[in-house]
């Protein structure tokens, strides 16, 4: 029988509220429980990986047997990682020891702690290296967390950010790829232009000039994950003085694209119309429509 603790650890997300409180005061200390958690997250991910993979059985399946196989593979991950675990747990809380400040360290700054607190919390942990979506619906659901963030800083709607990484991109599943065959986790096709420093990687681009498409080949900046291409985004829109009349309308998101594409974002002159279709597929709150951007 799981203890009580155990069982929060899928039941109760309040749990990550202690933990945050518990990075801030007692770094060191809680590096051991959050690992744990998240090699149950890990373990609970293989498992269903592997239901997943099975052609199941058309007799016994119903969502109600998916529901409680779903809770039984949560209790098995519970008890395989519970005392010494698979050995993740162990790698996760040598490679976080660096990035935590000792509780009693004087010098601690609210900047270390904030790293701490989001390496070892961060809900977003497994989609920053998914490369692969099978649906939009997936691609949304990872890419929606991030873009809200994003669309904080500038003022506009998380949606415009969401409409535009699946413009170019493809739904996640044209990302441009870095010469060894890994992700560059460019959602937003910003260039390596002159002065950009960072990684980059080179790839074939269709170009608009003078209304005429053309192939060219063009280096592109490359990231370690979809947090820093959405980070480098927002740095790239509010750095660069051309795009502050798109910033001046970030609030109506019709404007704001069509700002961009007026200050040079993108080659193609139907850029605007292009993101704003895709806009017009993404999901729609009760209280939200797209009558504008008809």
């Amino acid at each position: 029988m799981l203890d009580a603790a155990s069982s929060r650890a899928y039941m109760d997300f309040s749990q990550f509220a202690q933990m945050r409180t518990d990075a801030k005061t007692a770094p060191q200390e809680s590096l051991r429980e959050v690992a744990k958690q998240f090699e149950s997250i890990f373990v609970n991910m293989m498992l269903k990986s592997m239901r997943d993979a099975s052609f199941g059985d058309e007799l016994f399946d119903s969502n109600q047997s998916e529901l409680y196989q779903e809770m039984f593979d949560k209790q098995i991950a519970l008890d395989m990682t519970k005392d010494k675990g698979i050995g993740l747990a162990d790698v996760l809380v040598q490679q976080m020891q660096r990035y935590a400040p000792a509780a009693n360290d004087s010098k601690n700054s609210d900047s270390q702690i904030s790293n701490i607190e989001n390496k070892i919390t961060d809900p977003f942990v497994g989609s920053r290296s998914k490369t692969d979506f099978k649906t939009t619906e997936e691609f949304v659901d990872v890419m929606m967390p991030y873009a809200e963030t994003a669309a904080e800083a500038l003022g506009v709607d998380p949606k415009v950010l969401v409409a535009q990484a699946a413009l170019e991109t493809g739904w996640g599943n044209a990302v441009g790829r870095k010469a060894n065959g890994m992700s560059s986790f460019n959602l937003f096709n910003i260039k390596a232009s002159a002065g950009y420093e960072g990684s980059s990687y080179r790839k074939n681009t269709l170009e608009y000039v003078n209304g005429a498409a053309k192939l060219e080949k063009s280096s592109f900046r490359s990231y370690n994950n979809y947090q820093e291409s959405f980070d480098d985004y927002v740095k790239f829109i509010k750095t660069n003085a051309r795009y502050q009349d798109a910033l001046n309308n970030a609030s109506e998101s019709k404007q704001y694209i069509n700002g961009l594409q007026q200050a040079g974002y993108a080659t193609d002159p139907n850029y605007a119309a292009k993101v704003t279709r895709v806009m017009q597929t993404l999901p729609v709150t009760d209280n939200e429509t797209f009558d504008d951007y008809g």
